[in-house]
């Protein structure tokens, strides 16, 4: 294997896959180079943690809270990830490996979470059930929180009911964390459950603010996407009971709850009471940011009504609530643009530009293009010379983290080395 002293997760695991691919056993004909110092427990929970990041696409719950779609060639991957896991695992803290260290919590979490990526949760339950000892209730809710984000709200409930199995204590992060994961899928009955559990006489763990902040916030997200009318107006109800039902408890909502509420009601066309929500907001001693005003910005574009949105953006700034920036000038020049405005259009971009803030590249297209057959003044060219600049940096710099995102389908010679046997 690499010969660096202190190996990186990036050079170290293709050389693993390569090793996993060519079927060569993880045993005592793979050793490491001569030069190489053995490993610490942080190289090998960043090698592990690197496996999925390398071979799997993104987590199918980010990209679909409610319906993830996985990639045809997930199910492969996966396999490959869970056996590459535990295959470098048991070789890594085995006789095997002449420079062999104790197994530790931190090289255990990497591995579970790589196998609940790699939806290989026998295993995976297995592995914790081998290592209950250096289990942790830290372990068990990030892995609580990835089979979340893999859709997978059953198994992260199943995952939590095996605390006392792998004598672990829920606390109240650990609530939160499966809450979050059960209200991504659309589990809110679940999560309700868990949430009145919370609330009971004599519980171990009680909701505080951050608890109805993640009931809040998915309502009014999942609300929000919903097609169905009246299904969102339902989700946004429910919101509003668990608002009111915070004050009811004693605690006081801070600006992260007033931002998912007011969003929500800025969305479903209920702007009266997001104002009534903003007044409560500013009398309480919360202090809006650039988050709460860009909620009415947004509205107000949407429904046409761009110069109250304008206002709304020069009162934020006129109090040092926030400073404008690419995602609150940018509703407000589609909504210039649709109503015919293209003069104002332009004069907003300008503004953009010059206080710091790259447009998004549809953006300027629209405007550019809208300014020449409108036959206002074209932008100034050193402005478009910066802009289009910006523009072509941003791309390069997605472009170089695609490889990272996407799964690994085939490995360059130029960027792996043999395993030595």
């Amino acid at each position: 294997m690499s010969s660096s002293p202190t190996p990186s997760p990036s050079r170290l695991v293709p050389q693993l896959l390569v090793a996993l691919l060519q079927r060569r056993r993880f045993d005592d004909t793979l050793r490491p180079c001569a030069t190489f110092r053995g490993f610490c427990p942080a190289s090998i929970a960043a090698s592990l943690a690197a496996i999925p990041r390398l071979l799997l696409p993104r987590s199918a719950g980010r990209l679909c809270p409610q319906q993830p779609f996985p990639s045809p060639s997930s199910s492969y991957h996966r396999r490959v990830v869970a056996a590459l896991t535990l295959a470098f695992l048991n070789w890594s803290h085995s006789d095997a490996n002449p420079h062999c260290v104790p197994l530790t919590e931190a090289p255990l979490r990497a591995a579970a979470l790589s196998l609940a990526r790699a939806h290989a949760l026998p295993t995976l339950f297995g592995l914790l059930r081998a290592h209950t000892p250096l289990v942790s209730t830290a372990a068990l809710t990030d892995v609580i929180r990835v089979l979340g984000e893999e859709g997978l709200p059953r198994q992260a409930l199943a995952a939590f009911h095996r605390a006392r199995q792998l004598r672990c204590s829920p606390d109240a992060q650990c609530y939160n964390t499966l809450i979050a994961a059960l209200c991504r899928n659309g589990r809110f009955q679940e999560a309700r459950f868990l949430l009145d559990q919370m609330e009971r006489p004599g519980a171990r763990c009680k909701p505080d603010t951050y608890t109805y902040t993640v009931l809040i916030s998915w309502y009014c997200k999942i609300g929000v996407g919903t097609a169905c009318r009246k299904a969102a107006r339902r989700r946004i109800y429910e919101a509003g009971r668990l608002f009111q039902r915070m004050g009811e408890k004693g605690l006081e909502p801070d600006v992260v709850t007033y931002n998912c509420y007011i969003n929500g009601l800025c969305k479903t066309y209920r702007v009266e009471r997001a104002h009534e929500v903003f007044d409560e907001m500013v009398s309480k001693g919360c202090t809006p940011n650039r988050v709460t005003y860009n909620s009415f910005v947004r509205y107000y574009s949407a429904v046409n009504e761009v110069d109250k949105a304008v206002e709304w953006m020069r009162k934020m700034v006129a109090k040092g609530h926030g400073v404008a920036t690419s995602s609150t000038y940018t509703p407000l020049i589609h909504s210039l643009y649709e109503s015919g405005r293209v003069g104002d259009a332009r004069q907003f971009m300008i503004e953009m530009a010059e206080s710091g803030h790259l447009p998004r590249e549809h953006t300027y297209k629209l405007v550019k293009n809208a300014i020449e057959e409108a036959g206002e003044e074209a932008l100034p060219a050193d402005l478009c010379h910066s802009i289009d600049d910006g523009i072509k940096e941003r791309f390069q710099h997605v472009m170089r983290m695609k490889p990272i995102m996407r799964p690994v389908t085939r490995l360059s010679r130029t960027n792996i080395e043999l395993v030595q046997t």
